[in-house]
């Protein structure tokens, strides 16, 4: 069994993990806010504000657990949470630079989806390297699994075999294997690392589908509110962390 993470008590709830988790929870308030406000913002304003939401809540996510990393004697769980928000938040700066180039309709399919694929692999591997094992029952898995391949298999069938329907795939196939790893991982035990893992992989199905058939639709601009809050969420549960908790046994 491997156990949780726990930064030292010493640190633990410094003032400094204090304010670093109000810091998110400032960020959360404030990505509800800006959802709430997707019908009384110009479109331009609006999307600008939600990338440096964005950007924000990822790179100062990653140099915060690179910071409890430092705090745990190089605890590896901690780099790679660091890893996944970072590399996210770096590509996501790709993204918003090509949109300022006027480039708009070159951000998908591209490498800089790939990045953005790569980090939910990198936050997965947090999660089996930092959660106690719960094997939960197979027939609970595949039907996870089939239920995320179902609209991928399906935009394939209707749009034909293409790059964007190809990434479209690997999206929902990282965000599937994303929960179900959390899921193998003791994730029910963290509810609030749970609601933001599943936001952000709720996020990340819904993006490919807006790129390929919704690009217009201004209203679906309010999913990059929910990436900010689930970077809060996540970096919340995982600060929040106090004591190992023993869910080895199956169910």
């Amino acid at each position: 069994m491997t156990n949780v993470p726990v930064y030292p008590a010493g640190h633990r709830d410094s003032p400094t993990v204090k304010l670093i988790t109000g810091f998110f929870w400032l960020i959360l308030g404030a990505s509800v806010l800006l959802a709430l406000m997707i019908l009384l913002l110009p479109d331009k304003i609006f999307l600008a504000i939600s990338n440096y939401l964005q950007i924000i809540a990822a790179i100062i996510g990653a140099l915060v657990f690179l910071y409890i990393w430092h705090l745990c004697g190089g605890e590896e769980t901690y780099l790679y949470v660091a890893g996944g928000f970072g590399l996210w938040g770096i590509s996501n700066i790709a993204w918003y630079v090509n949109v300022l180039m006027g480039l708009r309709t070159m951000v998908f399919p591209s490498l800089i989806d790939i990045g953005m694929i790569a980090s939910f692999l990198i936050i997965s591997i947090a999660f089996q390297k930092g959660l106690p094992k719960r094997q939960q029952a197979p027939h609970i898995l595949l039907g996870l699994l089939i239920i995320f391949l179902i609209i991928p298999v399906g935009v394939i069938i209707i749009a034909g075999f293409s790059a964007s329907s190809l990434v479209t795939l690997l999206y929902f196939f990282a965000s599937g294997s994303l929960i179900i790893i959390g899921l193998n991982h003791s994730l029910k035990a963290y509810p609030v690392i749970l609601i933001g893992t599943v936001l952000f992989a709720f996020t990340f199905m819904i993006y490919p589908l807006r790129e390929m058939f919704f690009l217009e639709n201004p209203v679906l601009q309010v999913i990059g509110t929910f990436v900010s809050a689930a970077f809060s969420l996540i970096a919340i549960g995982w600060l929040s962390i106090r004591e190992p908790t023993n869910t080895s046994d199956n169910i």
